[in-house]
């Protein structure tokens, strides 16, 4: 890293304290190849210094849009050491949706792979930009950027600094920026450390994408931090994390709750041994009792369930380990207070549901250029998660449900009202409503509800299929698109949400069981 980092927050001298430690034991393991602490550190300081040749100072945003890579890594790193401000962006959304995060930021450089340059046409701001690949026209390839001189680049800054913008859905459908300093950033980060008991020791295979909290915050850099090993590939199928976790003695996986599903259907398929893990946690979405109960036949101990937010940077509920209760969330974080209010801010009654209400170290400034969704985040100092949940006499806290509109499938939110959005310009179509009904694998689909211009011609589900999937991520494309003459409205003359919701779960249970009827 960059020469001397005295001075500056925890999160900036993370690495480098691993790296004084055991400067040649490996950090990361990758697709391409190993990297050492000390070759991290290296990377990170050639980053800082590009950064900083590229005109990048205080405050200014980089975003990256790239897989789980050791290049997305030393970007994150780089920009905490010059006290710029990390972006990432997920892969998985569409060129237009990635445009809007860059241009609601106005980030000063992009980093993106070759396969990503459609997102550029899209782009209101003036942005510099990076190709891992081949390089086109006048866009810098990263070999071509790491050659970028500066004198000096590390650049001391306060816990309360900027560090982070991690994109979340929002129930209005644009996604939402929310901003973490480098003291919240650690605090998520050092939680995870103490909750998950990681030491130097251990070996964690990351199964989530380092684009999110969960894969960054809860994965990655608590395991650089106590100086243990990484094993980072992109999210892997059930058969190259068995390999993974046998190849290098994987001690603990983190994963979401359907993927835990994928994992633990192979290993009963397979019966292949993998003695070297010592912890799972699944989350993301509720784990099923009967998946814990397979997945504790399979290895004589339980699953850890946890819930976290982004606002949070991390998880604000664990099961302590050894004391684990099996359909519960657990109990509070090290450092978190919990609240759990009715509609008028009141505190329930042990037993009943309320909407959690969080106070941690690791909470977030706000959200990035949007005052009032940031004041709407807090009430009188507490985080609002939008979570309902209840408590039971030994402090468990047990999910209930989610107060937003906002589907979440296999860990990734979706807001209705993008879908929607994007249904409003297929030309057949009038107006829409999209829900969530729960999947055994998913966790939680969309369907659309759809009003055709023409009620005795609507378009086709094949040809709104084929319009959708040009404007969204395959994640949040519809599972079924229904029909209606005229959408139900509720008692304030608003579309009945509730009763489509309930409509449109029992037309798909009705689907299904006639698919598997037949089969």
């Amino acid at each position: 890293m960059a020469a001397g980092t005295e001075g500056g927050t925890q999160l900036q001298q993370l690495l480098e304290t691993s790296a004084r430690s055991s400067p040649e034991k490996t950090a990361i393991r990758t697709d391409g190849g190993d990297v050492s602490y000390s070759e991290l550190c290296a990377l990170v300081g050639r980053v800082a210094g590009a950064l900083t040749g590229s005109g990048v100072d205080k405050m200014d945003r980089v975003a990256w849009l790239l897989p789980n890579l050791i290049e997305a890594v030393a970007c994150s790193f780089a920009c905490y050491s010059v006290g710029a401000v990390s972006v990432p962006i997920n892969v998985r959304y569409s060129s237009e949706e990635a445009a809007y995060m860059v241009n609601k930021v106005q980030a000063k450089v992009l980093f993106l792979q070759a396969d990503k340059l459609d997102v550029l046409r899209k782009l209101s701001c003036p942005v510099q930009v990076v190709v891992l690949g081949a390089a086109r026209g006048q866009h810098r390839s990263w070999e071509e950027f790491l050659q970028t001189k500066a004198r000096a680049c590390f650049q001391p800054v306060s816990a309360q600094h900027p560090a982070l913008i991690l994109f979340t859905s929002g129930s209005t459908g644009h996604p939402k920026g929310v901003l973490h300093s480098h003291g919240t950033c650690w605090a998520a980060i050092d939680t995870s450390a103490r909750s998950f008991r990681l030491g130097s020791d251990d070996v964690v295979l990351v199964g989530k994408a380092i684009c999110h909290a969960g894969g960054l915050q809860t994965q990655l850099l608590p395991t650089l931090l106590v100086g243990g090993e990484v094993v980072l590939t992109m999210v892997p199928p059930p058969a190259k994390a068995v390999d993974l976790i046998q190849n290098f003695g994987v001690t603990v996986y983190a994963m979401l709750a359907s993927f835990l599903l994928d994992f633990v259907e192979h290993l009963e398929t397979t019966r292949q041994e993998v003695p070297s893990l010592k912890k799972v946690i699944g989350s993301g979405d509720c784990v099923p009792l009967p998946l814990q109960a397979r997945f504790h036949k399979l290895f004589g101990w339980p699953v850890l369930e946890g819930c976290g937010i982004t606002e949070i940077g991390g998880y604000f509920a664990l099961q302590p380990i050894g004391k684990e209760k099996p359909g519960s969330i657990g109990i509070p974080t090290p450092g978190t207070e919990v609240r759990l209010v009715d509609e008028e801010g009141k505190d329930v009654a042990v037993g009943l549901p309320g909407e959690v209400l969080l106070k941690t170290p690791s909470a977030a400034l706000g959200y990035w250029d949007d005052p009032e969704a940031s004041s709407l985040l807090f009430r009188d100092g507490w985080l609002r998660t939008g979570d309902v949940a209840r408590e039971d006499e030994d402090g468990f806290l047990w999910f209930v449900g989610r107060r937003k509109l906002i589907i979440v499938r296999r860990g990734s939110n979706i807001a209705p009202a993008a879908v929607e959005r994007a249904l409003a310009t297929h030309p057949e179509v009038q107006s829409s409503v999209v829900v969530g009904v729960s999947d055994a694998l998913d966790g939680q689909v969309p369907v659309a509800w759809i009003l055709a211009k023409n009620p005795s011609c609507p378009p086709t589900s094949t040809s709104l299929a084929e319009h959708m999937s040009k404007r969204l991520a395959s994640f949040e494309l519809p599972v079924l698109y229904l029909f209606l003459d005229a959408m139900p409205l509720n008692s304030v003359g608003k579309f009945d949400r509730a009763e489509l919701q309930r409509a449109a779960q029992d037309k798909r249970d009705i689907l299904l069981h006639a698919k598997r009827a037949g089969a």
